[in-house]
């Protein structure tokens, strides 16, 4: 689970990213052609059909941002760190995933680089 979830929090950028490019540039683009074009030269099937997916993708882009924002709400990166002190359980935290050492420090925003096997 805790690598899904930060699998998932380094993608939160890109989908957001997605998600503004569906609401401000492809939506208004349909948007656009149905305002200046008209509506005798509007394949009506075709456009709903179309507008339909294109909605249909962002509402999984949207889910998809609603999530990883309330994991990124929920996930308390000090608490974690916390749980791993070294210094007071005297356990050494090994990652065991390369793509984990170099996602966690910049994820939780602090300065602990975890030592890989």
């Amino acid at each position: 689970m805790s690598s899904y979830v930060l699998d998932a929090l380094a993608l939160k950028t890109t989908v957001d990213h997605d998600l503004a490019y569906y609401d401000r540039e492809v939506t208004q683009d349909y948007l656009h052609a149905v305002e200046f074009t008209p509506l005798a030269q509007i394949d009506a099937p075709g456009l709903i059909a179309a507008l339909q997916t294109l909605r249909q993708r962002r509402r999984q882009v949207k889910d998809l941002s609603l999530l990883l924002n309330a994991f990124d709400t929920a996930f308390d990166a000090n608490r974690f760190w916390q749980a791993l002190n070294v210094s007071a359980t005297g356990i050494k935290y090994q990652v065991r995933s390369a793509q984990a050492a170099a996602a966690l420090p910049i994820l939780c925003q602090l300065p602990i680089t975890p030592e890989t096997d």
